[in-house]
């Protein structure tokens, strides 16, 4: 490159009149160039653009940290002037309460009418659509092809707990690939491959689970391999960490049946391969490896997944006598050269552990225990955290850890925003007092109806009060509510967005959504957020 300007400067000395011609000519040379690459980069499923932002997994990343790093439009002073972009009414069918799940939002997808951004979702029913970003336009809408030898059935049971829906998010593949494809875990147990310009399916679908309407949850990426887990033991699927490798189609899983695994991100991925989940009630005893009420970290190599380490609450015991699951996917963050993760669940505290070794040489001590947050009742179906949390570092590199709650809250938190009857978000700093690091109380937000695992982009935090009625037991009639008692209970959701130092509330989005929605939170990206509820309805908000 050197040499190509030296002998450029040498030309405009020998001949100045002539230099103009040359230097234009050159120019037009480039500008040929590159819109050539340029054209070339949007073949359909190759080369989509890199630069946007976008949102290509469940809480933004493989570590599960919400924190939307790459928004620049969204911003704490703008937020007051957030609208309702667009709203599109689909034929989704449900399953159970289950509607839409998590959306994905991915940038310069080559279609028909050009490169878009698209906003995908899928449905309870196996139904995937593809959302033009920037009109609500319907681009395309595939039924995933059945593929297992059993025969598939539309008959649900009236309980909230297995409902043969579609409930994991979909993953796609990391921008920068030379070949991007999204991938979703049918009802059928197969793992299916769609092309992202026109939702066909380009292979084979390789199953992942070993039966049809197992309770899997959020997909992640890593590498060539995608991981899911299930929970609740849904129609012979066993509670494990599941995985299939892309390039052979092998699926493999841990070894070990263990209580339900319920984070609603599915598992969380270290930044060295680590896989992170959280298990709920069942058996506890470590000689077998069943460990319930634990969180467990596994390797993944040669197609098999190894038990790595495990921390367990020293009051597991009791913990699974209540009912009170660990029940949420563990975030991860880089902290002083290694990963840190929290972890949480019904019982309203939080665990700080160190990769290296998450509960000590026993496994029952992690960095740091907080007291009791919320759920001072020992609810086990309204209160505490479910679903994921979320992280993020601010400028003067403080680290946030933020999650949903039920309920109110147990400790003084210095700046709140009313009293919280049914919930909300709460934000802690990370930090280290004579070198014993923990999680200080920061903020609690306003009250809302269901907390949907927080978005953080841009110095704002994005939540859903997803108004779902979440209560389980029927202290009235006896037993547990059907899902059609529960839906009839639940309320249209709202949107929040926040002041992510503070709390603050900056916009509200009243009473322009008119369903609720179940598990299936937000994606923010390029000055938009969007998610779908119960109805089938998928919204846009964002700035006019």
């Amino acid at each position: 490159m050197q040499s190509k300007i030296s002998f450029l400067r040498r030309v405009v000395r020998a001949n100045p009149t002539e230099s103009r011609t040359v230097i234009t000519n050159i120019f037009r040379y480039l500008m040929v160039a590159c819109l050539c690459s340029t054209y070339l980069g949007l073949s359909p499923a190759r080369g989509q653009s890199t630069s946007a932002p976008e949102w290509r997994t469940s809480s933004f990343d493989p570590q599960r940290d919400g924190w939307q790093r790459n928004e620049s439009k969204l911003t704490p002073g703008n937020a007051k002037d957030i609208r309702l972009l667009w709203k599109v009414k689909t034929d989704n069918q449900t399953m159970g309460m289950h509607s839409f799940r998590e959306p994905l939002i991915i940038a310069g997808v080559h279609t028909t009418s050009g490169a878009k951004t698209l906003a995908i979702l899928a449905g309870a029913a196996n139904e995937v659509y593809a959302i033009d970003a920037d009109s609500g336009t319907v681009l395309w809408q595939k039924q995933l092809k059945w593929a297992s030898d059993k025969p598939q059935t539309s008959d649900i049971d009236s309980g909230f707990i297995c409902s043969k829906a579609l409930s994991a998010t979909p993953v796609v593949t990391p921008a920068g690939a030379a070949n991007r494809f999204l991938y979703v875990l049918g009802t059928d147990g197969y793992l299916h491959t769609l092309d992202l310009s026109t939702g066909d399916e380009t292979k084979p679908p390789m199953q992942m689970l070993p039966a049809a309407y197992g309770k899997a949850y959020g997909l992640n990426l890593k590498g060539n391999v995608v991981y899911t887990v299930t929970g609740q033991g849904c129609y012979g699927v066993p509670n494990k960490l599941y995985a299939v490798d892309l390039a052979n189609g092998k699926s493999f899983s841990s070894p070990v049946r263990q209580g339900g695994i319920f984070g609603t991100a599915g598992p969380s991925i270290g930044t060295d391969g680590t896989i992170y989940l959280e298990t709920g009630d069942g058996p506890y005893n470590p000689a077998t490896g069943q460990l319930s009420t634990t969180v467990q970290a596994y390797t993944s190599s040669n197609d098999a997944l190894t038990l790595k380490d495990y921390y367990t609450p020293i009051n597991h015991e009791w913990l699974t006598r209540r009912d009170l699951d660990m029940d949420v996917t563990p975030v991860v963050f880089s902290y002083e050269g290694r990963d840190l993760l929290v972890g949480s669940g019904k019982e309203g505290r939080y665990f700080l552990m160190d990769s290296k070794s998450l509960g000590g040489p026993n496994h029952f001590d992690p960095l740091y225990r907080s007291p009791l947050i919320s759920n001072t009742n020992a609810n086990f179906q309204t209160e505490g955290t479910w679903g994921s949390l979320a992280s993020w570092k601010d400028q003067a590199g403080t680290r946030w850890v933020l999650a949903p709650i039920g309920g109110p809250v147990a400790v003084p938190f210095p700046i709140t925003h009313g009293a919280t009857p049914n919930g909300g978000v709460i934000a802690m700093k990370l930090t280290d007092k004579n070198g014993k690091m923990e999680l200080t109380p920061a903020w609690l937000s306003r009250d809302m109806m269901t907390a949907e695992p927080p978005v953080v982009a841009n110095g704002v935090v994005f939540v859903l009060a997803a108004g779902e009625f979440t209560g389980q037991a029927n202290d009235v009639d006896g037993g547990l509510y059907s899902w059609q008692e529960r839906v009839k209970r639940s309320i249209p959701a709202k949107l929040y967005a926040l002041d992510a130092e503070t709390g603050k509330e900056l916009y509200s989005s009243g009473d322009q959504v008119t369903s609720f929605l179940h598990q299936a939170g937000i994606a923010v990206a390029g000055g938009r957020v969007i998610f779908g509820t119960f109805d089938g309805t998928i919204y846009c908000f964002g700035l006019p």
